[in-house]
C-alpha cells in the first residue's frame, strides 16, 4: 500500500489543535497557565498561535482551573490524570480518532512559522506516527501525532512508561529542527522574569 502526501490546506483541516493544561507545575509553585503574560495569560499565547494557523477550534486537555475553560474553543476529558503529557495525548487522540497537533499550556513563544513547520512535514512524512520539533532535542509537547499512534502509546502507559519523547518506535518519528526560542517553556518564576 502506498501512502500519499497530503496539501497542508488539507492537513490543516483534519488535524484537531490541542493545548495541554493539566500538569501540577510544582516546580513553579502555583498555577503557572494563569500567569501574566504581556497582554493576557501564560496560556492564552499557545491557544492564540494555535487559532492563527488553524481557526477556533482549540481544545485544552487536563484539568485546570475554571477560568482558562472560556480561553478555547472546547474541553477534552483526560482520562489518565497525573501520568504526565502522555496521557493527554492518548486522550486527545482517542476523543478526536484523527491527528492531533500537541502545545504545551506553558510554552509562550510558540509561533506561527514553528507551527507551519511541522504541519508541512507532517503533509510530506505521511508514514510517521508523530512529527516533533527539536533543537535537537525532540520536543514532544510541540508535535502531531497521528491516530495511528494511539495503540503504542497506550501500550507505553500500560507499562508505566510515561516518557514521551522515546514511546514511539524512532523509524515512526520524524523530528523538525526550530528555532530554540519559540520551544521554551515556563518552569519556574524566574522564566516569567
Amino acid at each position: 500500500m502506498t501512502i500519499h502526501p497530503v496539501h497542508p490546506d488539507h492537513a490543516i483541516a483534519a488535524i484537531q489543535p490541542v493545548v495541554l493544561v493539566g500538569g501540577k507545575a510544582t516546580r513553579f509553585g502555583r498555577d503557572k497557565l494563569r500567569e501574566p503574560w504581556r497582554d493576557g495569560l501564560l496560556v492564552q499565547r499557545p491557544i492564540d498561535a494555535l487559532r492563527a494557523v488553524f481557526g477556533p477550534r482549540v481544545a485544552l486537555v487536563g484539568d485546570c482551573d475554571p477560568s482558562l475553560l472560556p480561553l478555547a474553543d472546547g474541553v477534552i476529558p483526560d482520562h489518565h490524570p497525573g501520568v504526565g503529557p502522555i496521557g493527554g495525548v492518548i486522550s486527545a487522540l482517542a476523543h478526536t480518532n484523527t491527528a492531533v497537533f500537541i502545545a504545551a499550556g506553558d510554552m509562550p513563544a510558540i509561533d506561527t512559522p514553528t507551527i507551519h513547520a511541522l504541519v508541512s512535514a507532517y503533509s510530506t512524512q505521511p508514514g510517521a506516527w508523530a512529527v516533533m520539533a527539536c533543537d535537537p532535542s525532540p520536543h514532544p509537547t510541540l508535535a502531531i501525532y497521528r491516530a495511528e499512534a494511539l495503540t503504542t502509546l497506550r501500550d507505553k502507559l500500560a507499562c508505566d512508561k510515561r516518557a514521551l519523547h522515546s514511546a514511539l518506535p524512532a523509524g515512526r518519528v520524524v523530528l523538525v529542527p526550530c528555532d530554540p526560542r519559540a520551544l521554551s517553556n515556563v518552569n519556574s518564576q524566574s522564566d516569567v522574569r
